[in-house]
């Protein structure tokens, strides 16, 4: 097994001084320089990748910082070159020209210079990546963790979709029907779609490119950091489905995510972070969705950096990796149907990239939640069964305080482990939240 490596947060220093809190470049280079252990690996960003200092020159270098030294010269390929760990760049004695410098040390701690450390970003020719692109949503194969800053479309379509109204999705476009993409996505999204009962006749109203912007640089940054810490393939990217509440949505496209979508979910949420589908499975993540005031629901297809994830069951409060050892989690190792990534990691290894809106021609029935709603007769006697409760407690929390629902929380934690009787845990429910509220929760989940 490989030895744990620590992704530690990237601090984004500032130009100037410490005035506003932020460490300038050079105080966080020299911050790092003496909190790091022994390095065991040198790496210098080059060709669009982070590739390890080999030799003879990694030898000296390792040697000098040992010493103490913050600048090391050492001779790489036939070519001599300054190795700057403070500033955490290499400069070629002969050109001038600068590479990032990053390194691991014995530890697994992982450093590297802070996002906008000025580095001059190359851009591939659309062509041929926006092709291979295609194919990887296609075929909801593996993502890319490198994304530019593009829509992915020829001049001539990104001219048009400048000229196209903004929808509510702050700088996203709206796609045309007859675009590339919106095929794609679609195909995607209603293909398998179709394959369940339940979603049969839902029809998609938009799809939404997102502008990626700033967060497209933290992401790639990300990716290079895991494959980086972890060897080849380290970042592990995936495409996946988000889905939430209409303003959930709306938040994550337009500022980032403020919360995890786990509670959506109740008892069957797999630790306290944000659960994607994978692209197979669109129909897991549309049933976390609430549609919007005009009566639309909308789903985000989106890149993830899973790095290395573990198993973790249904039911837990986990809400961080279990050891240095992993970086995210998932419902079953062998074929999951969730990919959970950690509220520290959700704005930097979560990339939204589509979002599809659409409408359904009648609410759907979630998969085990409303069994028995429509035998529902009077308030003084809500019929619930069993597979109704984990929808039931999440629909609750909308209704009731903070307090009284983490202790209804717990409760149905004991009946969940045997401590308690169904008919138990019926009574303390009514007793807690009332009748009305109860059967109000079952008509709204049964689209009442």
């Amino acid at each position: 097994m490989d030895s744990p490596v620590i992704l530690r947060p990237l601090v984004v220093g500032g130009h100037g001084g410490g005035g506003d809190g932020v460490p300038s470049p050079l105080l966080r280079g020299w911050l790092e320089f003496r909190r790091s252990g022994a390095p065991a690996r040198f790496l210098c960003f080059e060709g669009g990748a982070w590739t390890d200092v080999a030799g003879e020159a990694a030898a000296q270098l390792r040697g000098a910082f040992l010493e103490g030294r913050t600048v090391s010269e050492a001779a790489c390929s036939g070519r001599v070159f300054l190795f700057d760990f403070l500033r955490m760049v290499r400069v070629d004695a002969a050109t001038a020209e600068e590479a990032p410098l990053g390194w691991i040390d014995e530890r697994g701690a992982c450093f590297f210079p802070a996002p906008e450390g000025g580095r001059k970003r190359k851009r591939d020719e659309a062509g041929s990546e926006v092709k291979a692109e295609q194919r990887r949503v296609e075929d909801g194969d593996e993502a890319s963790s490198g994304v530019e800053e593009r829509s992915g479309e020829s001049p001539e379509a990104a001219e048009s979709g400048r000229k196209k109204a903004r929808g509510a999705w702050g700088k996203a476009v709206r796609l045309d029907e007859t675009e590339r993409f919106y095929k794609v996505v679609e195909k995607l999204f209603l293909s398998r779609m179709a394959s369940f009962e339940a979603a049969r006749g839902v029809a998609i109203t938009a799809v939404h490119k997102v502008a990626l912007g700033p967060r497209a640089r933290a992401f790639n940054l990300q990716g290079q950091l895991l494959a980086a810490a972890r060897g080849s393939g380290g970042s592990n990217a995936k495409f996946a489905w988000y889905g939430a509440p209409a303003e959930d949505v709306t938040a994550a496209v337009e500022h980032g995510f403020g919360r995890t979508n786990g509670w959506l979910l109740g008892g069957r949420a797999h630790g306290d972070g944000i659960h994607l589908s994978p692209p197979q499975h669109p129909y897991a993540s549309a049933m976390l969705t609430k549609p919007d005031e005009d009566g639309e629901a909308h789903i985000v297809l989106c890149r993830v950096l899973m790095g290395r994830p573990e198993a973790v069951p249904a039911g837990s409060s986990q809400f961080h990796p279990s050891s240095d050892y992993y970086d995210s989690a998932v419902d079953n190792m062998e074929n999951p149907k969730w990919y959970i990534v950690w509220s520290a990691d959700m704005n930097t290894r979560i990339l939204p990239e589509y979002v599809v809106s659409f409408k359904y021609p009648s609410l759907p029935q979630m998969e085990g939640s409303l069994g028995s709603a429509s035998k529902l007769k009077k308030p003084s006697s809500p019929a619930v069964t069993r597979d109704m409760f984990p929808m039931l407690l999440t629909e609750i929390q909308r209704f009731v305080p903070s307090p009284k629902w983490q202790n209804l929380q717990r409760t149905y934690n004991c009946f969940k482990k045997g401590q308690m009787k169904k008919d138990q845990f019926i009574r303390f429910l009514r007793s807690t939240i009332g009748d009305k509220v109860l059967t109000t929760v079952a008509k709204k989940l049964r689209g009442y």
